[in-house]
């Protein structure tokens, strides 16, 4: 945190310089405030001065200058200096806090927002395993809830951390100043206070930490149920899932309750204690002033005035350290993200891109899940020639969308080598390496944007006669021109607005008009309808002509012509060949085919 506020060092010191001032003036104020017990009751008594004092103190010197400063012909006029001097310092005071308020505004809504930027970013260069074994409620928690609490700590403490231990400093120094044995008498409570207070700081920090990942817990119920909200109402899992919010949300209650709790004990402690000096010091004072001790009446009142403007800031800090606490449970969350390794992936520099000339050879290739220890692919090998077609076919779990992960290094392989043009892939620019590709899977991948946008996206300067030309090649054509606003229509999140066979073509246009030198396609018609599936499939093999493409499919007959089919079971290769080459085997090829080609119409 430091961090962030060294970069705006100026705002800081200007803070640092307005507080002090602040704290000057309030000592001031309060300074004149104990002399009007002279003023009223002891208008004729003028101190001595204080060279005639052989034990002068800066206590002495102060009364004594204090007293030349007020002093007029007649005791109503020396309250009217006094007057004015305490509005005038009050006065200045008020402003100096008020720029205070802007100078610290200013410097904390500017962190936030670098913190934010920062977290953003960072987040987005997480790899995608962070994605696979994360929440997504807790993403979007750490980025909008715990960086709010951050800033919610920062916003009413930040200024309190300079002005309030200040205040203590300048408020105890005084109390020294006026009698050293009495401020040491009433002060030995202080440490106790201390040490309760730290105390109590750390069990709000536990406890603040519980309830953001409780919070957390309730985002990520709230985003799978309004993203599933189809699901939900189709299966009447209403109650169901109400139910379950009901319970994550009982728990955030229980866990914030405990948290108040435990924060809220801070500021009642210390009033309790303050009581305690209090008595004290009436007690022990009270019998100097009564035995006249030198010890006077206008001592004592300044003593007490000063004496209970240290018991606010010391409330203050007590509060402060509790919120503080909260924020800090918050950055240890914040903080945990931005200490995890991200992808070494930066901007896409056009000097770092391969160039694709010959072929991508995956060579015995073996892939194990982080924190797993059985292996999904087992000795891979096969080589994808540029121009060429290999179709990846085989069961669900076989292996296929795992495989497809290696190539764009979404995930390392566990042993063994991928290398394009006999260069491995984790010897080239992560950027530059997925530039190569372009990927259309079942799960499109459409934003809340404009129709163009979402052609365009990655290719910001695409011009509109390129994203039309994409569009027609891709069968997409026919539908955008039909929309109210055409390739300016917002097609809302996720792309709800169009139907399956139309979001699969508008990704299919997305993969044209990016023109990538390998495609990828991972099972682009399984979940159409047979109208739908005919015109992406048209689409795809548009988007195939005079290409590179690694192909997943279910549906053997979108993959007949492919150069290269290679069957996949539980990890491995069991079979390679030309279609036709696979059915004369009559092995697992010709089974997946036979399943799915057998006569319908035969009796059940």
């Amino acid at each position: 945190m430091i961090r962030y506020a060294a970069v705006y060092w100026p705002l800081v010191a200007l803070s640092v310089v307005l507080s002090f001032l602040v704290v000057n003036f309030e000592a001031i104020s309060l300074w004149f405030g104990a002399s009007l017990v002279k003023t009223l009751f002891e208008p004729s008594g003028a101190p001595v001065h204080p060279v005639h004092l052989s034990m002068a103190t800066i206590n002495e010197w102060l009364k004594y200058y204090t007293w030349v400063i007020i002093k007029r012909e007649t005791p109503l006029d020396s309250l009217k200096v006094v007057c004015l001097l305490m509005a005038a310092a009050f006065f200045l005071k008020n402003i100096l806090i008020y720029a205070k308020s802007l100078v610290m505004a200013l410097l904390n809504l500017r962190i936030i927002r670098d913190m934010r930027n920062q977290l953003f970013g960072h987040v987005l260069k997480l790899p995608v395993s962070y994605y696979d074994r994360s929440k997504s409620g807790n993403i979007i928690s750490l980025v909008v809830n715990d960086v709010a609490m951050i800033n919610e700590s920062m916003t009413s403490t930040f200024d309190k951390l300079f002005s309030e231990p200040m205040r203590v400093v300048f408020f105890v120094t005084m109390l020294f100043i006026i009698n050293v044995k009495l401020t040491l008498a009433v002060f030995i409570v202080f440490p106790v206070l201390g040490f309760c207070i730290a105390k109590i700081g750390q069990a709000v920090r536990r406890r603040s930490r519980r309830v953001l990942e409780t919070l957390a817990g309730l985002l990520s119920i709230l985003h799978e149920t309004v993203g599933g909200i189809r699901a939900v109402k189709m299966f009447n899992m209403n109650e169901f899932e109400v139910d379950k919010f009901k319970n994550e949300n009982g728990l955030f209650l229980h866990r914030s309750f405990r948290s108040v709790k435990m924060s809220s004990i801070s500021s009642p402690m210390t009033e309790a204690l303050g009581v305690v000096v209090v008595i004290i010091l009436l007690w022990y004072g009270g019998q100097q002033v009564l035995r006249s001790h030198g010890f006077g009446a206008e001592d004592f009142v300044r003593f007490l005035i000063f004496l209970f403007s240290v018991f606010t800031p010391l409330k203050t800090l007590g509060n402060i350290n509790n919120t503080l606490q909260r924020g800090f449970a918050a950055a240890d969350r914040v903080f945990t993200i931005l200490d995890s390794p991200v992808e070494p992936i930066g901007a896409v520099n056009p000097g770092k891109i391969p160039e694709f000339k010959r072929s991508i050879v995956v060579s015995h290739v073996n892939f194990t899940y982080p924190n797993c220890a059985e292996e999904v692919l087992y000795d891979i090998d096969f080589t994808l020639d540029k121009g060429s077609i290999i179709a990846l076919v085989g069961s669900s779990g076989s292996g296929k969308s795992t495989l497809l992960d290696l190539l764009p290094r979404f995930y390392p392989v566990t042993s063994g080598i991928i290398a394009v043009d006999g260069k491995d892939i984790n010897a080239i620019d992560l950027a530059g390496l997925r530039s190569l590709f372009g990927i259309v899977s079942q799960e499109t991948v459409l934003f809340n944007e404009t129709v163009r946008n979402n052609i365009a996206y990655g290719m910001a300067g695409a011009s509109i006669d390129r994203v039309i030309e994409a569009a027609k090649a891709a069968q997409a054509w026919e539908f955008i021109e039909k929309m109210p606003a055409g390739l300016d229509t917002v097609i809302g999140e996720r792309g709800v607005m169009l139907s399956g066979g139309q979001r699969q073509r508008l990704a299919i246009a997305r993969a044209l008009l990016l023109n990538p030198p390998v495609l990828i396609l991972d099972e682009a018609t399984s979940s159409l309808d047979t109208e739908s599936e005919k015109l992406v499939q048209e689409a795809i093999n548009a988007l195939m002509i005079h290409r590179t493409a690694l192909v997943v499919a279910h549906r053997l007959s979108t993959i007949r012509h492919a150069d290269v089919i290679l069957v996949l079971d539980n990890g491995r290769i069991v079979e390679r060949g030309t279609h036709e080459e696979l059915l004369r085997l009559n092995k697992r090829y010709k089974y997946l085919h036979d399943i799915q080609f057998a006569d319908r119409s035969a009796p059940v």
